[in-house]
């Protein structure tokens, strides 16, 4: 594995992205995109930076709703699926290839990163996003990403976790099996998954991937916010109720430049 993806990535960021919606986009995501859009509202925001916007969930719904969004994410095939989206909807919306380390595209009243995304990062790592987040913010601007809560992750929430799901893509049936364990030493949340995909009465194919989240305390994301420049407006869990330190399976920092 390289240096810049320590951490592995999953199966479908690096070989098959055509795959990426079918595991990442669902029935919940309306409604989790409605709460982003909330509280970008609450802010008065009018110009987003989606940082890590994959096939552009995120930007599609907010465009939608007047804002003025760009997407951009380091994996040129989402991209570039994203661009096709937006071409086919007839929408003028700049898509990006670009790391959240280092991505400079201008001044916006907000960033997003979203579903986890800067699990991908080490540490060190994702305190040179956050100053890079920095930079890419008007004065006053304000970041809004989430992450799981290591705190509440308990033994039964990680067995929880597992997943036995099929989908259909494109007439192609895919089976994902995945269960993850934890190291609360190191904050890692690791996930393994293995693939069936089935092609047109061929054999089917079988890929298995192993990657890490590395997962915060609300505590560990105060200092480190602070350290680089935020200050914490609010924090919420994932649906949409105030952030509680032992219950809440994930962490929705809305955060601002000062």
């Amino acid at each position: 594995m390289n240096d810049k993806h320590k951490l592995g990535l999953p199966f479908e960021y690096q070989q098959m992205p055509e795959y990426f919606d079918a595991h990442n986009v669902s029935e919940e995501t309306e409604g989790k995109n409605a709460l982003i859009e909330k509280l970008l509202k609450q802010q008065r925001v009018n110009t987003v930076l989606d940082m890590t916007c994959g096939t552009g969930s995120q930007v599609f719904y907010l465009n939608e709703r007047g804002y003025e969004v760009v997407g951009s994410d380091f994996s040129p095939a989402l991209i570039e699926m994203a661009r096709n989206k937006a071409n086919k909807a007839g929408k003028n919306i700049t898509f990006m290839d670009g790391d959240m380390q280092n991505l400079y595209v201008g001044k916006f009243d907000a960033v997003i990163t979203i579903f986890n995304a800067v699990g991908h990062l080490i540490k060190a790592d994702f305190e040179t996003a956050l100053q890079n987040i920095h930079a890419n913010l008007k004065d006053r601007g304000v970041y809004i990403f989430d992450i799981f809560n290591l705190q509440a992750i308990t033994d039964d929430i990680i067995d929880n976790f597992s997943l036995d799901i099929e989908s259909f893509v494109n007439g192609v049936k895919i089976r994902n099996v995945q269960h993850s364990e934890i190291n609360r030493k190191n904050g890692f949340l690791t996930s393994h998954d293995h693939y069936t995909i089935c092609k047109n009465g061929r054999d089917p194919e079988i890929h298995t991937n192993s990657f890490n989240l590395q997962i915060y305390t609300a505590q560990e994301l105060k200092a480190m916010l602070e350290r680089n420049g935020f200050e914490i407006i609010h924090q919420y869990d994932m649906d949409g109720n105030d952030f509680i330190a032992d219950k809440s399976l994930n962490i929705l920092t809305v955060a601002r430049k000062v």
